[in-house]
């Protein structure tokens, strides 16, 4: 079965201007197919958002930003996220205190019955 994906994260910018949160499918069985992250701040000062698959590493990021404080994050083809996967987004560059959020547009694709 497949149902619309309408998450969000949120995070607050820490002393060194980054922000940090992740989210996935929340049951077993259940897998991601994201087809739009936009992401916005509360920051005056530029920021950045890059997201990453599994863990925050070069070789895991599937996509980032320009601007982190009002953009659509670009990466090309739909990001799958299967069961007991997650999505990490990471925001630089903010002020601190800065409120980070990112919207996750898509599918969810469900096995169970």
């Amino acid at each position: 079965m497949k149902y619309p994906l309408l998450e969000y994260v949120q995070a607050t910018a820490d002393a060194n201007g980054r922000a940090v949160a992740s989210t996935g499918p929340a049951k077993y069985g259940e897998s991601w197919d994201v087809s739009l992250i936009t992401t916005n701040t509360t920051s005056v000062a530029e920021s950045q958002l890059r997201v990453y698959r599994g863990v925050e590493s070069d070789s895991a990021q599937v996509l980032g930003t320009y601007s982190g404080n009002n953009d659509t994050a670009s990466g090309g083809a739909n990001i799958k996220v299967p069961s007991q996967d997650k999505l990490v987004f990471v925001w630089t560059g903010c002020d601190v205190g800065a409120i980070c959020t990112a919207r996750i547009e898509g599918d969810l694709i469900s096995g169970r019955r």
